[in-house]
């Protein structure tokens, strides 16, 4: 293979220039590597633990997620913004998160365990102090990654992106595995190497910001009234979605039981396969369409949103059949009350694609409060089906909850680009055939690429 050439193409550079047909390429197929990974530290660890602690550990590193989603503020993704329309340097950004990462990371660790050592009556009993210092430290290094994963994006480097995405995985599917089989470790110890994952990844994701910008925290004031404007509008409506997505762990647990939870996270996992897609299309395509002239952006928001709804569309289709055989035959018969649940959710990836790319055009077009309006919609939704059929339904009344939460955030981030770009619905949604043409050619050429010497 011609690996110059590859590298070229996703090489450090203005963000504008990325190539959304290569960069998406590698980033799935990382990103699609890195589910295996999970996938298959998953199947272990659940046959290990069973459904009782595969529950607390969907809870625990829960929290932690979601404290790296609140707390964020969106510095990195308003840095992206700002850098990318040349009104800010990558350096003043870097610094701004660092000094940020380390003030609101050391309230968080001090909170956590300050909560573990007074055990308020909303404290599971099931929730030691161990696992309260995993999610302590966890969420303050989710943190440092989040950011750290945008702030690459921002030089247009999709290759250092995708060496800090590929890490954790790997090194979590290596440890969690190792752990079980080898030493036969339980919820703690399991929880334990997830949290050395974590570490061990922060420490590329330094190296390769170190070569990009000097790692000194410290605020520079007029950089950080930018990104607060920007990025406090953008993280509202990323609490929300992230609340969105979340919120049912927490629900489920609450009135089915841990064991119900831990049906339902497989569930939810392998239906979250075909969400690897416009994960990977969201991160190229972000920083891309952030650099470019509203028009433009329009134009290649609906382009590849026909495109990406077409392909997973099809992937769908072909996953649908083997849902029972996917999670029974993985995870075992114990865990086959999910099979459900799965099928109910399985075309969510479809909705998300079009609540991603659109919420990040308009994002890039200055309106990245569209995920605010998507979650004012979409999180009652979630909370209100949930508390109403979850008592009645289990964990397939939850997959119902989410499913019509996800179909109206993509519904008001579809209304808000038609309304702002004057698209309209067919050529935003439905592909035609000059798409399947040119993605033919695309495919093409990625092939020919990768096959030249």
């Amino acid at each position: 293979m011609n690996w110059q050439r590859i590298l070229h193409s996703v090489k450090d550079g203005p963000a504008k220039d990325i190539s959304l047909g290569m960069g998406t390429a590698i980033t799935v197929f990382v990103r699609v590597g890195s589910y295996g990974f999970v996938a298959i530290a998953g199947v272990v660890m659940a046959r290990a633990l069973g459904a009782h602690d595969r529950g607390i550990y969907s809870l625990v590193t829960t929290i932690a997620l979601l404290f790296a989603a609140f707390s964020e503020l969106g510095l990195s993704k308003a840095g992206i913004y700002l850098v990318g329309q040349k009104r800010f340097s990558l350096q003043s950004i870097i610094s701004n998160n660092l000094a940020w990462w380390l003030t609101i990371g050391t309230i968080w660790i001090g909170g956590s365990l300050t909560l573990a050592l007074l055990r308020p009556p909303f404290v599971p009993d099931e929730l030691g102090m161990a696992h309260f210092l995993v999610f302590a430290l966890g969420g303050a290094l989710l943190l440092f990654l989040v950011m750290a994963e945008d702030l690459l994006l921002t030089t247009g480097s999709i290759i250092s992106y995708n060496i800090v995405r590929f890490v954790e995985p790997f090194m979590r599917a290596v440890l969690v595995i190792g752990g079980v089989t080898i030493f036969g470790l339980g919820i703690v110890g399991v929880l334990s190497m997830w949290l050395l994952a974590i570490a061990v990844s922060a420490l590329p994701a330094f190296y390769l910001l170190m070569k990009r910008a000097r790692p000194v925290p410290k605020i520079q004031t007029k950089a950080l009234r930018s990104q607060l404007s920007f990025g406090l509008r953008s993280n509202f409506g990323f609490v929300l979605e992230a609340a969105n997505h979340r919120l049912d762990v927490f629900l489920v647990a609450g009135i089915a039981g841990t064991a119900a939870l831990g049906h339902y996270a497989v569930a939810f996992g392998a239906a979250e396969l075909l969400w690897r897609i416009p994960f990977a299309l969201g991160a190229v395509f972000f920083p891309k369409v952030a650099a470019l002239d509203p028009a433009a952006n329009a134009e290649i928001a609906a382009t590849t949103l026909r495109r990406a709804l077409f392909i997973i569309l099809l992937a769908t289709l072909i996953i649908l059949p083997f849902g029972r055989l996917l999670i029974g035959g993985l995870y075992g018969d114990e865990f086959l009350p999910g099979v459900t649940a799965f099928y109910i959710l399985a075309p969510s990836a479809l909705l998300y694609t079009v609540f991603r790319i659109l919420s990040a055009s308009l994002a890039a077009l200055g309106k990245p409060e569209s995920g605010i309006y998507a979650g004012i919609v979409s999180l009652p939704l979630t909370i209100g089906l949930g508390l109403l059929l979850i008592p009645r339904m289990g964990i397939v009344g939850a997959a119902i909850a989410s499913m019509a939460a996800y179909g109206a955030a993509a519904a008001v981030v579809l209304v808000m680009f038609l309304w702002v770009t004057r698209k309209s619905l067919m050529e935003t949604l439905v592909i035609n055939r000059g798409d399947i043409s040119s993605s033919v050619q695309t495919a093409r050429t990625l092939l020919a690429r990768g096959e030249a010497t």
